[in-house]
């Protein structure tokens, strides 16, 4: 169904100079320098960094290095004899060595990688809630100067009747009453254009906030031509349920936080059964004697390699350990179903909402033609000197009214096709599907 709302654009404050956007700019700057995102994006951004980390324990640590001790006085030898001696020794070498927990850190690696997958899906959901903000901020600012520019356009007109019925009283042909019924009908149009004045104000400030813009800068909707837009996914109530169960990022942060248990559960269920490792390799020279000798310097090398496995806290029979991280698990499984319900609920309602909004255009339309015509006879019979002023007012009034009813309702459906196009996870880099 094709409809259009010409509105025409109001002048700014005089001391600022207003800026024009359209809503494609304003999702695009919606989250470039927003603290909320940049913070989502930083602890993403650590999640990786730990699970990075916690991938670098199976590398083995690598020394090397020279000393020189010397000894003076009482000493004792291998068979417990005591001995006044001096005496030195110097080395120089490196030592490769390996102290590895594999079972512990194989799960605490892949646990890790899920929680920085989470912290991942959770920047996309800082994201499109910063976009849906902006949104429905910028409606807000649209239905304010379409109601200004719907208002506006009524006063000049009742202002240029008025003013045809003064000549008409000043001659004598019309009656005072009816010029100061009109000029008190002009005085409630001016208190509407301020109270939009006021709406539009604050709508652009509230706009300029989200979008982390100066708390002073003038923000207008770009010229245009108010008209309902299917921008939501056109699909059947069941598909789009399905859809958002499946794009959701608070789902897919919180499937990733469960996967993730689940590896800690894993890791404190089958990670002590695996044994740790200690290995080790020296290699270099060493050299001394006693008194002022040097002795021979030559090669060394050692090796090493054992295996254990922790029994108590932290390690085998860890009751406590299992329990807890059981429990962990099943709390974020509790919370993914409540999650699902909530989100259903959100399609569905935003669903109900546009497609009541969708009608309300229909019946708004066949009102504001219905008005129009009326508004029209009325103007006629006032010309023939049939009707009377009262009756074009009344009109006139109804004319507005319609009008106005009209941009909210085609507001209204915008905005609810924005958030159901929000609820089932489509971010404003998705090309939406605009079918005016």
């Amino acid at each position: 169904m094709k409809f259009w709302l010409p509105f025409l654009l109001c002048a700014g404050l005089a001391h600022a100079q207003p800026h024009y956007v359209d809503l494609p700019a304003v999702l695009r700057l919606a989250g470039a320098q927003n603290e909320e995102v940049e913070l989502a994006r930083l602890h993403h951004q650590q999640a990786l960094l730990e699970s990075e980390q916690i991938g670098q324990r199976f590398w083995p640590s690598l020394q090397s290095g020279a000393q020189f001790r010397s000894h003076r006085g009482h000493t004792q030898d291998i068979v417990g004899e005591i001995l006044n001696t001096q005496k030195h020794l110097y080395s120089a070498g490196g030592l490769l060595q390996f102290d590895w927990t594999p079972g512990d850190t194989f799960y605490a690696a892949l646990a890790a990688k899920q929680r920085a997958a989470a912290l991942g899906h959770s920047v996309s959901k800082a994201r499109l809630d910063l976009q849906r903000e902006a949104a429905d901020r910028f409606y807000e600012l649209l239905a304010a100067e379409a109601s200004l520019a719907v208002l506006s356009e009524e006063v000049t007109v009742t202002e240029h009747y008025a003013s045809q019925l003064e000549g008409a009283v000043q001659v004598g042909t019309a009656f005072r009453g009816d010029l100061l019924r009109l000029q008190t009908q002009i005085a409630r149009l001016r208190i509407q254009i301020r109270q939009a004045q006021e709406a539009r104000q604050l709508a652009a400030a509230r706009l300029a906030e989200t979008l982390r813009l100066p708390p002073d800068t003038e923000l207008r909707p770009a010229k245009g031509e108010l008209m309902p837009v299917h921008s939501a996914p056109q699909k059947s109530l069941p598909e789009l349920l399905q859809l958002a169960q499946n794009r959701r990022p608070e789902i897919q942060a919180l499937s990733a936080t469960l996967t993730s248990l689940s590896r800690e559960q894993d890791r404190a269920r089958l990670g002590p059964l695996i044994p740790n490792v200690q290995a080790g390799y020296s290699g270099g020279g060493l050299g001394g004697g006693r008194g002022s000798s040097s002795g021979r310097f030559g090669e060394q090398q050692d090796a090493f390699i054992g295996l254990s496995w922790k029994i108590g806290p932290g390690g085998l029979f860890d009751s406590t350990r299992q329990k807890l991280a059981s429990s962990r698990h099943e709390a974020v499984a509790l919370q993914i179903t409540r999650l699902r319900a909530a989100i259903g609920r959100e399609v569905v309602d935003a669903s109900i909402r546009s497609a009541s909004c969708f009608e309300q255009i229909r019946i708004a339309s066949t009102a504001v033609t219905t008005a129009e015509e009326m508004t029209r006879l009325a103007a006629q019979r006032q010309a023939s000197q049939i009707g009377v002023v009262l009756e074009f007012v009344l009109a006139r009034e109804e004319l507005a009214k319609a009008r106005l009813a009209q941009v909210r309702a085609v507001v209204d459906f915008n905005r609810a096709q924005y958030a159901l196009r929000f609820a089932v996870g489509e971010s404003a880099e998705t090309p939406p599907n605009a079918k005016p």
